[in-house]
């Protein structure tokens, strides 16, 4: 009986090894199959590191359609809002409104005048609106954000870069300036000043505008009739913006040191007028958030700087309406220096924008706290200690409006 078993098995191990080599002999001989050339397709496979995701991620542009209206090139309002960070909606009052936590752009459909602030700026050609979106012209884009966001636009589209050392050395320029240009301007923090971008088919004459950004920020030119690409425009991280230089996060330095206007006299010592206004302030919380809030009598909300508005001028002070102009008014005092009535100013995040441009403003209520009205944490007029991470990170300067 073993010896029937040891010859089946043998028998059977036999039969195996006879059907391997005829499939071994199979492969060698069917032309249709493809292992014995895999060598031929094969390598080492690249995999990218997490670092050079991240690059490629943050160095993507942000891109908004341009679209052609009675032969002029516009882009919406909306695309170009969330390509850079902001807000945007419609208002009570009918205008269009943009910005981070208030409305610092208002713009009204079929005009040609934009209100920034407390400033107006004159458009190229008129808004348009095309059932809820509200168009700008693309010549007008450099006016409007120039001073907050790195962008270049061609016929067809906007991009919009992120506002950092890296891109604003490497990406923009390398993707935008002609080779004799880039020469030029190599070792430089940005573009020189006046210098025209190459390209083909044109956003008219005068291209996206012309002039330098302050404090040895990104400079940008004129480009020339149709050439294609416009300008290039934009700020570094660690340098000033515009025409209020000197402004840096958690520098303690704010726009027009120990400027005055607006504040009126006041009564009584400044101690107590802060006590006074803190503890008027503390009759609002709870009150709704509510981005480019009209006249709060009206509105029964306010957005951060109506806030301040109708708080301090309730005790003698006039403040303009957003936050950015508000920056402008009272005196710089540090952060370990602050008192009860200060205001705090910050910057609201954005890989597309500006982290030195106020887009937010609190009052400082004493004992580490502040009190503000945001959509963040809470939605609404609330309490947030200053020395949260968040509010730590993006702080720019204070300012003291009351009399010391």
């Amino acid at each position: 009986m073993g010896t029937i078993k040891r010859a089946t098995s043998r028998a059977a191990l036999a039969a195996l090894v006879l059907t391997m080599a005829a499939g071994a002999s199979g492969c060698a001989s069917n032309p249709g199959d493809t292992q014995g050339s895999l060598h031929k397709y094969s390598g080492p496979v690249k995999v990218k590191t997490l670092e050079q995701t991240r690059v490629e991620e943050q160095s993507s542009p942000s891109i908004v359609n341009v679209k052609t209206i009675q032969n002029t090139e516009y882009v919406a309002l909306g695309d170009v809002a969330r390509a850079i960070g902001f807000h945007a909606k419609w208002l009570n009052d009918g205008h269009y409104g943009i910005g981070d936590n208030d409305a610092a752009w208002k713009f009204k459909p079929g005009a040609s005048t934009v209100q920034k602030g407390d400033d107006k700026i004159e458009l190229p050609a008129p808004t348009i609106q095309e059932s809820n979106r509200l168009y700008v012209p693309v010549r007008g884009l450099q006016k409007l954000f120039g001073d907050v966001a790195a962008f270049r636009a061609d016929s067809k589209t906007v991009s919009f870069y992120p506002v950092t050392d890296q891109i604003l050395g490497k990406g923009i320029r390398s993707q935008a300036v002609s080779p004799r240009e880039a020469a030029q301007s190599q070792g430089l923090h940005g573009l020189d000043a006046g210098g025209s971008l190459s390209g083909d088919g044109g956003l008219g004459d005068g291209g996206l505008g012309g002039g330098s950004l302050g404090g040895g920020g990104l400079s940008y030119g004129g480009s020339s009739a149709n050439d294609g690409t416009g300008s290039i425009n934009g700020i570094g991280p660690n340098d000033g913006i515009g025409s209020n230089t000197g402004t840096s996060p958690n520098s303690g330095v704010g726009p027009n040191n120990g400027t005055s206007a607006g504040i009126r006299a006041h009564s009584g010592s400044s101690s107590q007028e802060a006590d006074e206004l803190i503890s008027e302030a503390k009759k609002y919380l709870g009150v709704k958030y509510d981005f480019g809030a009209g006249e709060y009598s009206d509105t029964g909300k306010f957005d951060c700087s109506s806030f301040v508005q109708l708080l301090y001028g309730k005790h003698g002070v006039s403040m303009p309406r957003v936050a950015r102009d508000q920056a402008e008014l009272g005196r710089t005092v540090s952060r370990e220096n602050l008192k009860k009535g200060d205001l705090m100013y910050f910057f609201v995040p954005g890989r597309f924008k500006s982290d030195e441009t106020v887009g937010h403003v609190t009052i400082y209520m004493g004992d580490g706290n502040m009190i503000h009205a945001s959509p963040k944490p809470e939605d609404g007029v609330q309490i947030t200690p200053i020395d949260k991470p968040y509010w730590a990170r993006t702080f720019l300067f204070a300012k003291r409006v009351l009399p010391d």
